[in-house]
């Protein structure tokens, strides 16, 4: 007889906040600089073991504060080019670092055939707006020049990130498409933050302003600490979903969790991409909270990998521009 499952049993989300709480997990919106970054850093220990891939290498690609450290997963070889995935970790701007995602990007890779090329960036508030977004665009153009090289097809650049990465993720696009950069194929953006947290509009900040780990203040403060200035904040290259035209950008897939508080805004990014002819696709990841694709071992990061690798498989090789644009 099938097994059906148990209304009553608890979620995966419910188990992970039941078990930060018998950790004495404090809130994201109280911790310090240093304490920050050692909690983000503990997510890793429940991340399970590393699932093996082909070949993991570590390099450095220049950046405009000085060189930027990459992890590149090589899964085995499949037929035929494979896509090079350019991906930007989460941690609020200002935590998290390339063993973060260190986990999930193995799966990533395994499961795409993509060669997941993980880039580092400075952190705030040692390091402010533009810096970030600087870094991302400079690892992004420095990636794609570097994409035969790291066993990848040229013309098939794909860019993506996860919370604060997904963020810089979008505003790399955004770059590309103003200064003539690399044409990426796809954007995946997981949890993004794509406006200010504060006097936002969307209502899932009021819906899940506290309760599910990722909270509004969190939030408010993680955009003061990127972006202090508030016509700065106002900037597509620090908040893509202000922009005013969305042409030109690459297709989308948007992943959002249901108990987050940067669901809506994430689902409206998708909807002002598909209003000016850019092709996206929302997935919304049921029961899931902010932190989904960083537990490999929970359903919900295993729907996510199915559409990410269903979306791998349909936005193939990009034409190339004119030049491949550096950063100015």
């Amino acid at each position: 007889m099938p097994k059906h499952p148990d209304p009553h049993a608890p979620s995966d989300s419910d188990l992970i906040l039941n078990t930060l709480r018998e950790q004495g997990f404090p809130p994201l919106e109280s911790a310090d600089i240093p304490e920050l970054r050692l909690l983000v850093g503990r997510l890793r220990q429940a991340q399970g073991p590393p699932e093996p891939v082909a070949r993991v290498v570590g390099t450095f690609v220049p950046g405009p504060a000085g060189m930027l450290p990459v992890r590149v997963y090589q899964p085995e070889p499949r037929p035929g080019p494979r896509p090079l995935l350019v991906f930007f970790h989460g941690g609020g701007w200002a935590a998290g670092d390339v063993d973060l995602v260190d986990r999930p990007l193995r799966r990533l890779a395994n499961a795409t055939g993509a060669v997941v090329a993980s880039a580092g960036y400075r952190l705030a508030p040692e390091t402010q707006f533009p810096g970030q977004q600087q870094d991302a665009y400079a690892a992004l153009c420095a990636l794609a020049a570097r994409a035969a090289e790291l066993g990848a097809d040229p013309g098939h650049v794909i860019v993506g990130g996860e919370s604060a990465g997904a963020n810089l993720a979008a505003a790399a696009c955004r770059a590309a498409v103003d200064e003539g950069g690399p044409r990426p194929a796809l954007q995946i953006l997981i949890c993004p933050p794509l406006a200010p947290a504060r006097d936002t509009p969307y209502a899932s900040y009021h819906e899940k302003a506290v309760g599910h780990l990722n909270t509004r203040a969190a939030m408010e403060r993680f955009w003061e600490l990127y972006v202090p200035d508030p016509h700065a904040a106002r900037n597509p290259l620090a908040a893509p979903l202000l922009a005013e035209d969305f042409s030109g950008l690459p297709p989308a897939l948007v992943l959002t969790a249901e108990h987050d508080p940067l669901r809506d805004e994430a689902e409206e990014y998708a909807r002002r991409l598909e209003r000016d002819g850019v092709p996206a696709v929302v997935s919304r990841i049921p029961g899931a909270l902010h932190i989904f694709f960083l537990l490999p071992h929970l359903a919900g990061f295993g729907t996510a990998l199915r559409d990410i690798e269903h979306a791998v498989r349909t936005h193939g090789p990009t034409a190339p521009r004119g030049r491949e644009g550096a950063p100015s």
